[in-house]
């Protein structure tokens, strides 16, 4: 595991907690009860509990080999012990590196893709936003220019013959309505 003279407080706690859900002998009644049950696993939400902890206390940043511990512990809890290949040999293995660099650049490329995602869509309602502005200008303009109008030539013009939409045609028919005098 690690060197046990520069683990701080909090750290041996937890590492204390791993140890002892890897040899089936928790303290914690719900945990107790798990084991009984046998659906004890090794989580790092177990562990905080086991530890006495708030939730979120193991993060990675902060205490990287511990998380990799406490998946290492579930991995061979679940699957049994590893015969003759290490984890260590393992992130040392070419393929290995290949992949998690993969992963990493793809975790990076998601997150930069997130960002634009976030900003065209800040743009789009920026737009949308503006639309309506105008539509409403324009809708004013309508109205003033209407106002404009002396009130015996306010009449229109065009009339659509709603009758013949019916057609197949796409052009439509304008007639012009007798003024009404």
């Amino acid at each position: 595991m690690t060197d046990e003279t520069e683990l701080s407080p909090t750290e041996r706690q937890l590492r204390d907690a791993l140890a002892r859900l890897v040899a089936k002998r928790p303290t914690h009644r719900e945990l107790k009860q798990k084991l009984k049950a046998n659906k004890l696993k090794i989580t790092v939400s177990n562990v905080e509990k086991e530890a006495g902890l708030s939730n979120g206390v193991v993060k990675p940043e902060r205490y990287p080999k511990l998380k990799e511990d406490i998946l290492s512990a579930e991995a061979a809890r679940k699957y049994g012990p590893v015969k003759g290949v290490f984890d260590d040999d393992i992130r040392r293995h070419p393929l290995y590196i290949k992949a998690k660099n993969d992963l990493d650049k793809a975790k990076v490329e998601i997150k930069m893709l997130k960002a634009e995602l976030t900003s065209k869509n800040s743009k789009l309602e920026s737009y949308k936003e503006r639309i309506k502005e105008q539509a409403v200008r324009m809708h004013q303009m309508n109205v003033a220019m209407w106002g404009q109008i002396p009130d015996e030539k306010k009449h229109v013009e065009l009339m659509i013959d709603v009758q013949d939409m019916g057609m197949n045609s796409n052009v439509l028919d304008f007639k012009t309505r007798e003024k009404l005098d």
